[in-house]
């Protein structure tokens, strides 16, 4: 087992893609340039400090983009979400922009973040932090009594945040409950109604045949100490961060939408888009088949068959059993749905985003986060003041930033998996050090197989590992579906089995060998 320091590999890895901890001298001259002049009191500003926006965020976040407000109007709503005005101080051809550039996101390690902006600006300047006056981009928007947006209003403004809310906070205020922190009558009825218009936007997302994939993720944390190790934990989303998810969507979809009008119509905008396609009809007919051998492997109907005629793959996932008793198969078809998607990516063309069901799609609501919601800040600025830079310009700028946006995602992938594998790594090492008879047997999931791998769910670590079941040389085999793992003619495992496996050894590339325990 490596004895280097979890977190200290992970940077190494980041600083071998020239990301660093540290900013470049001419980077930290113009952040101390902003501290004495911040433009907070801009007078081109649309005064909103009265309205009593909050953030509501993870309990650890630091670097608040976004705060609202949302209240009834006539029958339908309005809803103020507030983003903080990143690109006032992050301006293109300044260093603070090149250095963006080049990092293109923040990164997010089990041990830590590695902000893209500096910290002074990330968590002091620019956050949308509480009790203090803060530069934002406002997205005003007024919906109808069932949720749907009918205008859009994007304001430069000065905003002070009431408070700095954590997800169950705002959770125990909906819920009425004693502990919570906020005594405002008008905050309580502003979360209250986020709650209201959150469900409605979820229902026109169901209307739109959204997915509804199940709402907790996997995270690796750092446990400190000498013998400092990453631990996996599965962490459930509440109710309150779906709603809040369900505001940034829409203001990412009307921001994208308003810039791609006035690109069409008079060139004004260089949008960035993100595009996510729909799977192909070749792999839905494929997912449909392999839940069908599914299911009738395991014995099942009714709800566990999907007819593609007759109902969405959102209808089917929705309507997925979720007894106990079946848990694990319900987890392996809800895997197989995942798996026929694309991965999305940043384009200078419109297009549809399949994962959130929008016709055309922005990331403007993370710009401390990411160079692309930078440069969506900037482009909408310019297109409300009618000016810009010269077209050439910002075509440049723009693929640059695009591909500076896809790198970063494919950065922060790879440091996500290397920490997954790096969980993986200290669980097994310990194995090997035991005689194979005593070595322990590691419970989880079949959660799909193709191409001689099993891909296996462990129940703890709750983390996905691969079984190369072609390498064992013990007769494995596969049906066609992916469904049906045999043995000398015996059968094994089915989809959504629970299944032990033993660790056997690691090869020099750092694969593992397992074999499954009879």
């Amino acid at each position: 087992m490596s004895t280097v320091d979890p977190g200290q590999a992970l940077r190494a890895r980041l600083s071998e893609a020239g990301i660093d901890l540290t900013y470049p001298e001419a980077v930290m001259r113009e952040v101390e340039a902003w501290e004495r002049e911040p433009g907070i009191d801009d007078p081109t500003l649309e005064d909103r400090t009265e309205l009593p926006f909050v953030s509501v965020d993870g309990p650890n976040t630091r670097d608040l983009d976004q705060a609202l407000f949302v209240e009834r109007r006539g029958a339908g709503f309005g809803v103020q979400y507030a983003i903080a005005d990143a690109a006032w101080f992050v301006r293109a051809g300044s260093a603070l922009f090149e250095e963006s550039l080049r990092r293109g996101a923040s990164y997010y390690l089990p041990s830590e973040a590695i902000p893209m902006l500096p910290r002074p600006l990330s968590e002091g300047l620019i956050s949308l932090g509480p009790a203090v006056d803060r530069r934002a981009m406002v997205f005003d928007m007024t919906l109808d009594a069932e949720g749907l947006c009918t205008r859009t209003e994007v304001v430069r403004a000065r905003i002070r945040s009431r408070h700095q809310l954590t997800f169950d906070e705002v959770e125990a205020v909906v819920d009425g409950r004693s502990e919570h922190p906020v005594r405002d009558p008008a905050i309580v009825a502003s979360l209250q109604q986020m709650r209201v218009v959150g469900q409605l936007r979820a229902n026109d997302a169901q209307a739109r045949g959204v997915v509804p994939y199940h709402r907790s993720e996997v995270r690796v944390r750092l446990t400190p100490g000498v013998d400092a190790r990453l631990s996996a934990v599965e962490v459930a989303r509440n109710h309150v961060e779906a709603d809040n998810a369900q505001l940034s969507l829409l203001c990412n979809a009307e921001g994208a939408r308003y810039l791609r009008d006035r690109a069409s119509s008079a060139g004004e905008a260089h949008p960035i888009y993100r595009i996510h396609p729909p799977p192909s009809d070749e792999s839905l007919e494929q997912l449909q088949a392999c839940i069908d051998a599914a299911a009738r492997a395991q014995g099942l109907e009714g709800a566990w068959r999907w007819d593609r005629e007759h109902g969405s793959l959102a209808e089917f996932v929705r309507c997925l059993p979720q007894d106990d008793a079946h848990a694990r198969f319900a987890a392996a078809i809800s895997r197989q749905t995942i798996m026929v998607n694309l991965r999305s990516t940043y384009a200078r063309e419109p297009g549809p985003h399949y994962g959130v069901g929008s016709e055309v799609y922005a990331r403007f609501s993370a710009p401390m986060r990411e160079v692309v919601g930078v440069f969506l800040h900037k482009e909408m600025w310019e297109v409300i003041a009618g000016k810009g830079d010269a077209p050439g310009r910002d075509e440049a700028l723009r693929q640059h930033v695009i591909e500076s946006a896809n790198r970063s995602r494919e950065l922060q992938r790879q440091l996500s998996a290397a920490a997954d594998q790096r969980v993986i790594d200290d669980l097994f090492f310990a194995d090997l050090g035991l005689p194979l008879a005593a070595r322990p047997a590691h419970l989880g999931t079949l959660m799909g197989m193709r191409r001689g791998r099993a891909y296996v769910q462990l129940d703890d670590p709750p983390l996905d590992i691969k079984v190369y079941v072609d390498r064992l040389d013990r007769g494995y085999r596969c049906d066609a579906l992916g469904v049906v793992l045999s043995r000398a003619g015996k059968q094994v495992a089915r989809l959504g089995d629970a299944v032990a496996l033993r660790v056997l050894d690691r090869d020099a590339q750092g694969r593992w060998s397992l074999d499954f325990v009879d």
